[in-house]
């Protein structure tokens, strides 16, 4: 049965049963999926320099989720839960391009990495923010320094609070606690959330910040109590700026299914690329470079038009000169525990002017203990896998003119 058929004909007793995270096969499948991640991106970090292709790496990135990924659970669907996606400086999220958009690093950029992985449909994923160093004896500091330490202790008190009980505007106010010591605040419209077999937006958003025009009335659309038996991505995002954000200069890279919606497609391009969609990514984001040729993306847009896929737009902050990091770890909240499966992984060399105050609330819950994880990965494991290798077409587009 494929995820887009559970999509649209899901008993809610069967959906219940594959959300069990008492049952010990659907924690294996999330630590099976964990695994491909936490070997992947260590590999990606590593690979940050001056002068590399982002391209490149995303691309670097998805065939190494593939590999690993089919080498398990051979009759079920497997392989990229999120495309590897390369957001640099004050870029948000989502940015995962073709060669006519690529952009090569340059020393003091701030690189967001992002990635996700899935065991027949049992996801993580997970985020990780560096910097491009010429020498990576000294510390970066400044701006850059500010809101990846801002981002980093944010995520990682997040974790920590993520157990039965505790209420999602805790969390909110914690992590804008954090941001605030070192100058920073969250990214508007980002969030963490649920997520299920073959869902990656469950409901139950925990935001980053709230807005500022809130009011006390309004807390409760934004408020819920963690419960034992759910997944979460802890997502958070920082910026320098103000907290804002505008659409970039670019045109969506990362686009999705929307099972809810049909339409009788007339257009040979369109047919092609619904066809391939269904049957390559079915329900989980994919990047317009995993598209097969030049055919298929023409027929994206006609897609867009009737509401078959939506776009992840590539927002930014407010200006040029800001800087954006992300950190995101895949929670598992058992009856018994708190659970992270995606690690982090080695951080940049950087010294921040500010600090977290003691005492605060803060700081005592970044001190309240150590946080239960999954295994630390062994590593890749030898995969017929080249970075830097270029994609050659192996078909021709042919321009189908039909309109629809």
């Amino acid at each position: 049965m494929s995820g887009m058929e559970l999509t649209t004909n899901y008993p809610p007793s069967k959906f219940q049963a594959d959300n069990d995270l008492t049952n010990t096969n659907v924690i294996g499948k999330y630590k099976h999926a964990a695994d491909v991640v936490n070997s992947i991106l260590p590999e990606l970090v590593s690979r940050v320099s001056p002068g590399v292709s982002i391209c490149d790496l995303c691309q670097y990135g998805d065939d190494l989720i593939e590999a690993m990924t089919l080498t398990e659970y051979k009759n079920a669907e497997r392989g990229i839960a999120f495309p590897t996606c390369i957001s640099v400086n004050n870029l948000i999220q989502h940015v995962s391009p073709l060669l006519d958009n690529d952009y090569l690093l340059k020393a003091g950029d701030v690189v967001k990495i992002e990635l996700g992985a899935h065991m027949d449909g049992y996801i993580a994923t997970a985020a990780h923010t560096t910097v491009v160093s010429l020498d990576l004896s000294q510390p970066i500091t400044g701006p850059a320094a500010d809101v990846i330490c801002a981002t980093y202790y944010a995520c990682e008190a997040a974790i920590r609070m993520m157990k039965p009980g505790v209420k999602a505007s805790e969390i909110t106010r914690t992590i804008s606690e954090i941001a605030a010591y070192f100058r920073c605040k969250p990214v508007e419209n980002t969030y963490s959330s649920t997520i299920k077999r073959f869902v990656l937006r469950g409901g139950n958003d925990i935001e980053n910040g709230f807005p500022e025009d809130m009011i006390v009335q309004d807390l409760e659309k934004y408020d819920f109590e963690i419960q034992a038996n759910q997944g979460y991505q802890v997502n958070v995002i920082l910026t320098t700026g103000d907290g804002k954000t505008k659409q970039s200069e670019y045109k969506p890279f990362v686009y999705q299914r929307d099972v809810n919606k049909s339409y009788q497609l007339k257009m040979k391009a369109a047919r092609a690329a619904f066809n391939e969609i269904n049957e390559k990514h079915t329900v989980f984001p994919f990047a317009t470079r995993a598209m097969s040729n030049s055919q298929t993306r023409l027929g994206l847009a006609s897609l867009l038009n009737h509401e078959l896929v939506t776009s992840l737009p590539v927002l930014r902050s407010s200006l040029t000169s800001d800087k954006v990091a992300q950190f995101k770890s895949t929670v598992l909240v058992t009856p018994t525990e708190a659970l992270r499966l995606t690690l982090s992984t080695k951080l940049p060399f950087v010294h921040s002017q500010y600090c977290i105050p003691e005492p605060t609330n803060a700081a005592q819950i970044l001190h309240s203990g150590s946080i239960n994880q999954v295994k630390a990965s062994r590593g890749l494991p030898q995969l017929d896998v080249t970075f830097g290798e270029r994609r050659i077409e192996t078909e021709d587009t042919n321009m189908d003119m039909d309109m629809e």
